[in-house]
């Protein structure tokens, strides 16, 4: 799987034609499976896998960059591309060992992929799953490492957990978000946030925390408490800010 990485980037045409081709590759060596030893065996399917999520991931975040939302084919070819490349990617990650070289890099494009249908900003789009978001903060958070992370998975990372603190809150959750947005700032635009911006959510992150653990003030007989805070969510979804930095 190192090869793909080393792979020129391909656009526009050739990129569609990469992709039917990854496509006819792994649905032949999907048919020959009864044959392994013919067909290269696991290794090579999860090699075609890898090759095929990794070209559609690329062409999602291509369309993304230009999508016209009043476009409903260009909006609906986007995210059947990137349903196929979850389905793919969720396929590979489920026969790859979590001590191979490899599965770091597969479960960080799995959470951000799930993260980007989580967070889906196009007109008709479905309501947000939680489980998106569940896979995004927990296969995000085990395959980063702090000191190595780029921008673009540091982004992700802290906006999932913020989502998802924000949902339910955790204290671990809580730490990490602080922890991967004192990252983010390590980055001279902070990811396309703009570092004044993180600094506002940072801060206000920090009041909700202290605003959870005080008293929210006296509830109505039978009511529920007034919350601790509001939720103001980032206005540009992540995949329009991660365009900017491939």
């Amino acid at each position: 799987m190192n090869s793909i990485a080393s792979r020129p980037l391909l656009s526009g045409e050739d990129l569609d034609t990469a992709i039917d081709q990854a496509r006819t590759e792994l649905a032949g060596l999907l048919r020959g499976s009864e044959d392994i030893v013919g067909t290269g065996g696991p290794q090579a399917v999860a090699e075609a896998r890898a090759l095929l999520a990794a070209l559609l991931d690329r062409r999602v975040t291509e369309a993304a960059a230009r999508m016209d939302e009043r476009d409903a084919r260009a909006v609906a070819a986007a995210r059947t591309d990137r349903n196929e490349a979850i389905a793919v990617t969720g396929a590979l990650l489920y026969w790859l060992s979590a001590d191979e070289a490899a599965w770091p890099e597969v479960a960080l494009t799995f959470g951000r992929l799930s993260y980007d249908r989580y967070t889906d900003p196009w007109p008709g789009a479905e309501s947000p799953d939680p489980d998106d978001l569940d896979a995004a903060c927990d296969l995000l958070l085990r395959g980063a490492r702090y000191d190595d992370a780029d921008e673009r998975t540091t982004l992700y990372l802290f906006l999932a957990l913020r989502d998802r603190q924000h949902l339910l809150a955790c204290p671990n959750d809580a730490k990490a978000l602080m922890t991967w947005g004192r990252r983010l700032l390590t980055f001279p635009d902070a990811g396309g946030l703009g570092r004044s911006s993180l600094h506002d959510m940072l801060e206000l992150e920090l009041l909700n925390r202290v605003g959870s653990v005080t008293p929210a003030g006296p509830a109505a007989p039978g009511g529920p408490a007034s919350p601790a805070g509001p939720f103001v969510p980032w206005s540009r979804p992540p995949l329009q800010l991660a365009a900017v930095l491939i």
